[in-house]
């Protein structure tokens, strides 16, 4: 069931309207059976899976309150992250044997075939949002066995907290400080009222309005590297780097909106990453609640700054191309993670540099926009890896472009052209943070008129510019 559908529209409705016509203590009952709803409409089945999934962990998580237990914690990791890698990673690990020995039964069509003959099922098919919540009970459980979360919470609110349906298919990544207290203390004002439907509308545009309307012109150049000049390679990696941005900060803005509608805050997502100075601040804006996932779960435990620098810089790698796996099963997201973790290695001493310079306030100012050119450059790069099917298109994109192969304009150019300028406004608004707090200081009468205006002027766009269906990008993480 994607935001963008009628069908969704209309399951909202439902229970917005009911969430606040029951009393107080029967809403997370509520709001639980309706996120099961929502993920049964992929699919049943996995619905079950998921259910069980939620139902173990929290069996096994409770005994962590009273005993710090490192075996039973594993047995939680293990199973979980034994979930994970099954689904999401095995044909990745039959794909490494396959290169290293050569064996025909070690590919996905040979799996498959075995599979199909032992079982009837044709291939492993990934559920739906099984990195975000294998993340979000992970954390769980080790912020239970750190001692950081200290009350004991119900099966009842644990479940609502891991399926809670606006954030479940691809985030924003909750921590226990995000949501429980909200159950206690759930309510509405005419505040998150009028940011939830802002959020919602903003979130519309980005998704249905700019990011769909690129899928089929990206989509052609990165197929077929071959077809097209160095121009048309450049413009389509830009034309992702607009759509991936559009597609996942809509989601999230979506996401927020139907939360603050329902008297929850989720955590912001995105704060404006493409006006970043350096590559450190572009991951800190950018998925926020994954970056700091990798650092507290991650990076940290592995020893964080705190190591030598070279234990430094190899636990940063380490993280970001775990990240980059995160991400997908495949080689080209292990070397879109590695990749950054090399550039983040890079900079390190860079900005230590700088910091040793002591550059003039004016100086700095002056070079800003010349520093945010370059790490958006870079980011673009990575995309060359992050969206070819695989490494062997990657490396043609980046010979055609090195090369300056001559060859025809991509289908969608002038579009993304014209886009670009429209994505970095967007960001703008994120990054600059006055642009929310002028809108609260204005009257209620004339804010109201203003989301109304914005709303009109949303549904003129998607009435104008909505191409069709697609899913969200980070659907299928």
């Amino acid at each position: 069931m994607r935001f963008t559908t009628l069908t969704f529209l209309c399951f909202f409705l439902l229970t917005y309207i009911s969430f606040w016509s029951i009393p107080r203590k029967l809403r997370p009952a509520l709001l639980l059976l309706a996120s099961v709803l929502f993920y049964a409409a992929w699919s049943i089945p996995f619905t079950l899976h998921f259910l069980g999934i939620v139902l173990v962990s929290h069996v096994l998580i409770r005994p962590l309150y009273s005993q710090k237990n490192r075996l039973l914690l594993g047995t939680v990791l293990v199973f979980n992250l034994g979930n994970l890698f099954f689904f999401k990673y095995f044909y990745l690990f039959l794909q490494i044997i396959h290169d290293a020995s050569g064996l025909a039964f070690f590919t996905r069509e040979g799996f498959n075939n075995y599979l199909s003959a032992l079982t009837g099922e044709g291939s492993i098919v990934l559920p739906l949002a099984i990195s975000f919540y294998t993340f979000q009970i992970t954390a769980y459980a080790v912020d239970v066995y750190r001692g950081q979360i200290k009350t004991e919470h119900s099966l009842l609110h644990f479940a609502l907290f891991i399926f809670f349906f606006p954030q479940l298919v691809a985030g924003p990544i909750m921590r226990e400080s995000d949501f429980f207290w909200q159950i206690r203390e759930n309510k509405s004002n005419r505040q998150s009222l009028e940011s939830g439907m802002a959020l919602l509308a903003t979130g519309l545009i980005k998704k249905v309005v700019i990011a769909d309307n690129l899928v089929s012109g990206v989509n052609a150049v990165f197929l077929d590297p071959a077809a097209y000049g160095w121009q048309a390679q450049v413009v389509a990696a830009l034309g992702y780097s607009i759509r991936v941005y559009c597609d996942f900060s809509g989601y999230t803005d979506i996401a927020r909106g139907c939360g603050k509608l329902l008297g929850f805050e989720l955590p912001e997502n995105f704060r404006g990453p493409y006006l970043s100075a350096s590559l450190r601040e572009m991951w800190q804006r950018w998925h926020v609640t994954l970056s700091t996932w990798l650092r507290d779960y991650l990076f940290i435990p592995l020893g964080g700054s705190r190591a030598s620098p070279w234990r430094t810089q190899f636990n940063l790698v380490l993280s970001f191309t775990l990240g980059g796996l995160w991400h997908g099963a495949n080689y080209t997201y292990i070397a879109w993670g590695f990749m950054h973790g090399l550039l983040l290695v890079v900079e390190r001493p860079l900005r230590s540099l700088k910091q040793s310079l002591a550059f003039p306030l004016w100086l700095d100012r002056f070079l800003w926009p010349l520093r945010v050119f370059l790490v958006f450059s870079l980011f673009t790069v990575g995309t060359l890896f992050f969206n070819a099917p695989d490494i062997e298109h990657t490396w043609l994109m980046l010979q055609r472009i090195f090369l300056l192969s001559s060859g025809p304009a991509g289908p969608a150019q002038e579009l993304i052209l014209n886009l670009l300028p429209v994505c970095f406004l967007l960001n703008y608004l994120e990054y600059n943070s006055k642009t929310s707090h002028l809108l609260a200081r204005l009257p209620s009468s004339v804010r109201f008129t203003l989301l109304t205006l914005y709303g009109l002027f949303t549904v003129a766009l998607l009435g104008r510019f909505a191409p069709g269906g697609n899913d969200f990008i980070y659907f299928q993480f």
